[in-house]
């Protein structure tokens, strides 16, 4: 590979950050419109290079079913939210989970089983929804209008119902909470002459998988039992019904659409959309249909609970609104919220709710991601608000970091340089008032650029545990190359850490050479730096401890280059992004006490890995992501134990 390859490697890495201008020219304008303290707090935050996560692990042998004692769904508190899968466009079909495995049907892909192990496909049928068995060992899926029951173990696959693919087909299936049947829904339908088709009828039905007999149970769809009651849930004309099997009576639980039961038995999660009208100007109005998810008890749905927070679309409004001729008719413009959700599906410990979460404006990268909320029912600490926050904000799930917040702004936006990782520090009380320090640290890819933002959150107690009142910035360092020279700038301060010429000669590259990424630990007061040989294939990682003003080769590759580095928290493990010269982006971790390292890749098992590369710390724990045929998946990677699970 000669130099050329290697810039241009570089460089391409670099393009592909996926950064919305136009929206971001929008959203700085809107920002400094409306949010003032936003913008003292969040001025230079920048578009993430790559899609992040953090997560929950869910390396667990058997989550017991009654993992969440019962309690009133309106008392549920809301542990963490995250999207952690980009799956993209087209229509993606129903997930399901057990015990940290998730099976995910994708567009003209088939069906795909995703865990630590990695992700592989299980099926080449174009499946719309899938659902496990309460033990894990089958699944039952629909495809093409018929129904298909999996035996996980020994991957014998059985036709339970066959439509005639013309007028009849089955769809939506799932289990009984013995097992012994399955609900589906049966619809007739009657093609249209020129294109699409109208649903004639939709029925609910229950077969047992013993005699094959089946039995209508209701008129509608997505249906469910529901464990511990002889009782369905289900959708029919946009509302949410439960209907008592024994008494042959229905009762409407509310609007909505999507519903599925937790495997306790205790709870609903539905999507509901509510319609919310802006009247702007006397013939001008916006009409908007805002979607989120909910929860609500099965028992006399006591309570409900909404557990997203979406926002209005209001960049589609400012289109529209310029886009408008003045006229004495009335206008009227229709839109959705900023996202809008499907299929809510609950974990196999019931106390998680999986959620296809699509966004209805282009911030860049994929358009529909899978989103995990996490139920608990114990309140939050005002340092895991503010961990939350920080998560959020890092993956720009804005919905989530709006909730955790009492004056939120429109939207969260961030570009490059973009954050790499986040530290809590600590806690106290100022003025009778609860606060969590925590640092942000940003780096520019590609670049010798690493900086750490200080920040003081004050919190105020609410239903969930605490809220993030306001955001005081506390300092500013930023560590830069100035002419081959690294400098650390905070406040009015500039000061010289090291000049090239520093460096030991043993440890620089024959020829020309330039100073490429950096990272900071303020742990261990060390700066990771590069020397990117611009002559050769070649790249070193040295470290610089400052106090002792000590220089250290970590490694040195012939090929290839670093394109970012991030250091976690207790500045003993190093994260470094590395484009080789195929062009395909990898990471190595650094146990930085003995310079010995791992290459993430060689982790993740039966997996076609188009790109792989660390998003951010978490403290200790390192998130990254896998490319693979354009699904973006991600991970948590525990330096300590060398493990890696799905959130």
């Amino acid at each position: 590979m000669d130099e050329n390859r290697i810039e241009n490697n570089l460089n391409k890495i670099k393009e592909q950050i996926p950064v919305n201008m136009e929206l971001k020219r929008k959203l700085r304008k809107r920002f400094k419109k409306n949010n003032n303290w936003i913008k003292r707090t969040f001025v230079g935050m920048a578009a993430v290079a790559c899609l992040l996560t953090v997560f929950y692990s869910l390396d667990i042998k058997k989550i017991p079913d009654t993992i969440i004692p019962k309690v009133n769904a309106a008392d549920l508190k809301i542990a963490n939210q995250m999207s952690f899968v980009d799956i993209g466009g087209g229509v993606n079909g129903r997930i399901t989970e057990y015990n940290g495995t998730i099976y995910m049907p994708i567009s003209d892909k088939g069906l795909f089983e995703y865990n630590k192990e990695g992700f592989k496909k299980i099926s080449n049928r174009e499946i719309n929804y899938v659902s496990v068995s309460n033990d894990g060992d089958k699944l039952v899926y629909s495809s093409n209008g018929n129904i298909y029951l999996l035996d996980l173990k020994t991957n014998k696959e059985t036709v339970i119902l066959k439509g005639d693919e013309v007028s009849i087909y089955y769809d939506e299936p799932s289990f009984s909470p013995d097992e012994n049947k399955i609900i589906y829904t049966r619809k007739v339908i009657s093609p249209r002459e020129t294109h699409g088709f109208d649903i004639k009828e939709s029925s609910l039905n229950e077969i047992d998988l013993k005699t094959l007999k089946s039995t209508k149970l209701a008129d509608g769809s997505y249906g469910s039992f529901i464990k511990g009651a002889d009782a369905i849930v289900f959708e029919r004309d946009n509302k949410i019904i439960y209907k008592d099997l024994n008494y042959n009576k229905e009762k409407i639980v509310d609007d909505g659409r999507f519903p599925s039961v937790s495997p306790d038995g205790n709870y609903i999660a539905y999507e509901k959309s509510e319609l919310k009208t802006d009247k702007i100007k006397d013939n001008i109005s916006v009409k908007e249909s805002v979607s989120n998810i909910w929860v609500t008890d099965t028992v006399n749905f006591a309570t409900k609970r909404q557990v997203t927070s979406n926002i209005s679309n209001e960049i589609a409004v400012e289109d529209w609104l310029k886009s408008i001729k003045p006229s004495d008719e009335a206008q009227t413009f229709e839109t959705n919220g900023l996202y809008s959700y499907f299929d809510p599906v609950w974990n196999s410990g019931s106390n998680s709710i999986f959620v296809l979460k699509n966004a209805n404006v282009d911030t860049g990268g994929n358009a529909m991601r899978l989103m995990k909320i996490d139920i608990s029912k114990e309140k939050i600490s005002a340092q895991d608000v503010v961990r939350r926050y920080l998560q959020a904000f890092v993956v720009r799930d804005d919905d989530f970091a709006r909730m955790l917040m009492k004056n939120p702004p429109q939207l969260l936006t961030i570009s490059n340089p973009h954050p790499v990782g986040y530290t809590i520090l600590s806690s106290g009380t100022e003025n009778g008032k609860i606060y969590v320090d925590a640092e942000l640290n940003y780096a520019y890819t590609m670049e010798s650029y690493y900086s750490i933002e200080k920040s003081r959150y004050y919190l105020i107690p609410n239903s969930n545990g605490y809220i993030i009142d306001s955001i005081k910035n506390l300092s500013k360092a930023e560590y830069i190359n100035k002419n081959g020279s690294l400098y650390m700038a905070e406040g009015q301060s500039n000061v010289k850490l090291f000049d090239k010429t520093d460096i030991p000669k043993q440890y620089l590259p024959d020829g020309d050479y330039r100073l490429g990424p950096i990272a900071y630990s303020s742990k261990t007061n060390t700066l990771v730096f590069t020397i990117q040989n611009t002559g050769k294939p070649s790249v070193k990682l040295i470290s610089y401890e400052l106090n002792g003003k000590k220089f250290k080769m970590i490694d040195s590759i012939n090929s290839g280059g670093f394109f970012e580095l991030k250091i976690d928290e207790s500045g003993r493990y190093l994260a470094a992004n590395y484009i080789t010269a195929q062009n395909t982006a990898k990471t190595y971790v650094y146990d930085l006490n003995d310079n010995k390292k791992i290459d993430l890749q060689t982790l993740i098992k039966d997996t076609t890995i188009q790109a792989l590369n660390s998003n951010f710390w978490d403290g200790k724990t390192l998130m990254f992501n896998v490319n693979t045929n354009h699904q973006y998946l991600y991970y948590k990677y525990n330096p300590e134990k060398f493990e890696i699970s799905i959130p």
